[in-house]
């Protein structure tokens, strides 16, 4: 059988590729959505094209609310982009790693090349099935404790359609719903922020760190990876939920407005571990402080775990970041994390995804105040969403301007492409010597 060595045996740079790929099933999507039986009533070019932009990147930003705009057709057509560009991504992700070396140690050992050894391409080919395999069980489990939810309120029908549209969108961490809320109106539903919450987890988590859970009742085993997400999510989790409790419980707009305890700490727990990066709301962004809009902020400019469907700088980004400046301030040579070191390639990805994060969102906050006017907070907070495809918004998002459009679109694609783009080209140019970066922490 042939086999390829890392990604040389790609006639086409992969990350151009997957670009182009993208590009060609937006224009596709908006061109499906723009057709009549998509639609129940009139909706421009440009909003169609808008609408195609945020559910490929997985993003969720609308300037037209989706359930009323869009036919059951049309809805669907939305749910395929999401399912194609959340499972696209991560795929892609997931062999990216493979080809530059690294290894799953998992379900019937997937995949066990080395340290830059040769990979076959059935090994590949197995392990992409292996991931839309998962993705789509997850899903369809979901499903279940969904439509106990939504039957009752909207029938047979339409009940399992809402369940199979959310279960979709929420692995994908795109965000999308078909309520014109968001999920304001389950703010203190139990079995909404739980399966909806544990969805957009286990999406943003990655096929690695999944596999790695599922194979740790038998090896006893859990690589860096895994700790890394699992530590980073308890940590941001946990003090996100505290925080946003904190800011809001006296804001008679935000929390202050549930009817009791329990339904503002779920309601503090879903925007606490949404904003990396699905993008449900079950409280009014508009009315939150600003001490709370900056810590949803800082969520979703860290965004998800690495090989996920989220996006953002990722958790693993963040730790080496801290890691590296731990080691600095104590005046050592060698960063480490949970005592391994970190290599020269895992520093410059982490540092190079978390400039170009920092230059976007700042290039995206300039445009936007040139081109929209609005508060300078809103402006900021959308660019930081659009760049970590979260799909939160400060109300800016129905009311931009044509110019602000192009430019949440941009910031969108770029946002979800960039980081494994830099993780790849940092990834490959230190592939023909760095032979301990294939069991190293992996940034995109």
């Amino acid at each position: 059988m042939k086999q390829i060595k890392h990604l040389s045996a790609w006639r086409i740079n992969p990350p151009f590729l997957l670009a182009a790929g993208f590009m060609v099933l937006i224009l596709m999507g908006a061109g499906l959505l723009k057709l009549p039986f998509s639609l129940n009533g009139p909706l421009s070019w440009g909003a169609a094209l808008f609408t195609s932009v945020s559910a490929v990147t997985v993003t969720g930003l609308v300037v037209t609310e989706t359930g009323a705009t869009f036919s059951f057709w049309g809805q669907l057509i939305i749910l395929l982009l999401i399912q194609i560009g959340g499972l696209g991504l991560m795929t892609f992700a997931v062999l990216a790693l493979l080809t530059l070396g690294g290894r799953i140690r998992g379900r019937h050992q997937l995949v066990a090349s080395g340290g830059y050894n040769e990979t076959h391409p059935h090994d590949l080919m197995r392990t992409a099935k292996e991931v839309v395999r998962l993705a789509l069980v997850v899903e369809g489990i979901a499903i279940v404790p969904l439509a106990l939810v939504w039957i009752p309120e909207h029938g047979w029908l339409q009940g399992l359609w809402w369940s199979l549209f959310h279960s979709v969108s929420a692995f994908n961490n795109a965000g999308f719903t078909l309520s014109p809320d968001s999920l304001m109106g389950y703010a203190g539903n139990p079995v909404i922020n739980v399966v909806v919450s544990g969805l957009y987890l286990i999406g943003g988590a990655g096929f690695i760190v999944i596999v790695g859970l599922l194979e740790y009742p038998r090896t006893g085993y859990l690589n860096i990876n895994v700790k890394v997400v699992l530590l980073g999510t308890a940590i941001l989790s946990v003090l996100g939920t505290l925080m946003i409790f904190q800011l809001e419980s006296d804001n008679p707009a935000t929390l202050g407005a549930l009817p009791n305890l329990s339904d503002q700490i779920w309601a503090a727990w879903l925007q606490a571990t949404t904003p990396r990066t699905a993008g449900f709301n079950s409280i009014d962004i508009a009315s939150v402080t600003q001490a709370t809009a900056l810590v949803l902020m800082f969520l979703m400019f860290v965004g998800a775990g690495a090989n996920g469907t989220g996006s953002g700088i990722k958790l693993a980004t963040l730790f080496v970041l801290l890691a590296a400046t731990w080691t600095y301030l104590r005046q050592r040579r060698t960063p480490t994390l949970f005592s391994q070191r970190l290599s020269t390639t895992t520093l410059l990805k982490a540092m190079a995804v978390t400039v170009m994060a920092v230059i976007g969102i700042f290039m995206g906050t300039f445009a936007l105040s040139i081109t929209d006017d609005a508060e300078l907070l809103a402006v900021a907070f959308e660019a930081t969403s659009a760049m970590g495809t979260v799909g939160l918004t400060r109300g800016l998002t129905a009311e931009l301007s044509d110019g602000g459009q192009v430019i949440i679109m941009a910031l969108m694609f770029v946002g979800r492409l960039c980081p494994l783009t830099v993780a790849y080209l940092v990834g490959s140019a230190f592939a023909p010597s760095d032979k301990s970066a294939g069991s190293e922490l992996e940034i995109g």
